[in-house]
C-alpha cells in the first residue's frame, strides 16, 4: 500500500537527519561542529532566551545553523515526534514513549497588571484573580489550560476579556487597560516599571517547565551542545526573571 503523507515526511527528515549527522561528521574531522539544529520555544520563554542563545550559539558552533520556532507545547510535542524540532520547552509536557523528557523547574504564574491599576501590593488570592478581566491566550495554550484547570477545582472560572496568544501584544494590551495577564515573572522582565506583579495563592499556580527531545533519533553532538547551553539559560532566564522584582 501507498505510504500516507504523514509517514512520508517523517521518512524524509529521518533521510535528512542522517544526512546532517553525515555533514557533522565531515565537519568534525575538520576541527568544527557544524549542521543545524530547530528549537522550539513557548513565546514566553522566547522572550527570555532567544537574543543570549543565539549569541552563544554563534560564538560555540560557528559554522553550524540555528533554527528557533515559537510555538504552543502541543503543537511542539508534535513537531519532535515528527521532526521538525530537534529540541523544544514545553510547559507542563504529556508523558509519551516517543520523547524523552527532562524537567527543568517549576514556574510560578503571577498576575500582571498595569501600575496605573493601582493594585494594592502583595499577593492575590486565586478566587480574586477570577473575578478580573483577563487578556490570556487561546487554547490549548498551556498557561490557558493551567488557569481553567485550578479555578474550576475552586469552583470558579476565569473572566476572560481578550483571547490573545502573542506575550508581546498580551503585555501592549494590559497597558493599554484592556484587562490583566497572568504569565511567569520572567515574560515581564524586559518592561521595568510598566507593570505590577503580584503572587497567586490559595492555590499557587504552578507551571512544569521541561526539555524535550526525540527518543527515536541518535542526536548529534552539535544538538547535544545545544541541549546543553537550553539548559543554562533556562535557568538563568528564570532566575533573571526573579531578580527584577
Amino acid at each position: 500500500p501507498k505510504p500516507s503523507s504523514a509517514a512520508s515526511d517523517v521518512y524524509k527528515r529521518q533521510i535528512l537527519h542522517q544526512v546532517a549527522r553525515t555533514v557533522e561528521e565531515l565537519g568534525r574531522v575538520k576541527g568544527s561542529l557544524s549542521g543545524r539544529v530547530a528549537i522550539g520555544l513557548p513565546p514566553s520563554m522566547a522572550r527570555a532566551m532567544t537574543l543570549t542563545l543565539t549569541r552563544e550559539f554563534r560564538r560555540r558552533l560557528p559554522y553550524a545553523t540555528l533554527s528557533i520556532t515559537e510555538g504552543l507545547s502541543h503543537s511542539m510535542q508534535e513537531n519532535l515526534q515528527n521532526g521538525r524540532l530537534d529540541i523544544a520547552l514545553l510547559y507542563n509536557p504529556q508523558a509519551l514513549p516517543e520523547l524523552e523528557i527532562k524537567p527543568l523547574m517549576q514556574d510560578t504564574l503571577f498576575l500582571v497588571a498595569p501600575v496605573s491599576e493601582g493594585l494594592a501590593a502583595g499577593p492575590l488570592r486565586l478566587a480574586e484573580v477570577a473575578r478580573m478581566p483577563l487578556v490570556i491566550p487561546a487554547r490549548p495554550n498551556a498557561i490557558r489550560m493551567l488557569v481553567e484547570t485550578q479555578m474550576a477545582a475552586i469552583g470558579q472560572r476565569p473572566a476572560i476579556a481578550l483571547e490573545i496568544d502573542g506575550v508581546s501584544t498580551i503585555l501592549d494590551l494590559v497597558a493599554d487597560g484592556a484587562g490583566m495577564a497572568i504569565l511567569p515573572q520572567y515574560a515581564v522582565a524586559s518592561h521595568p516599571g510598566e507593570f505590577s506583579m503580584h503572587g497567586i495563592v490559595e492555590p499557587e499556580l504552578l507551571s512544569l517547565v521541561a526539555v524535550a527531545t526525540s527518543a527515536r533519533r541518535t542526536h548529534t553532538l552539535t544538538q547535544q551542545t545545544v541541549f546543553k547551553l537550553c539548559l543554562l539559560y533556562t535557568s538563568d532566564a528564570a532566575d533573571e526573571g526573579l531578580g527584577g522584582d
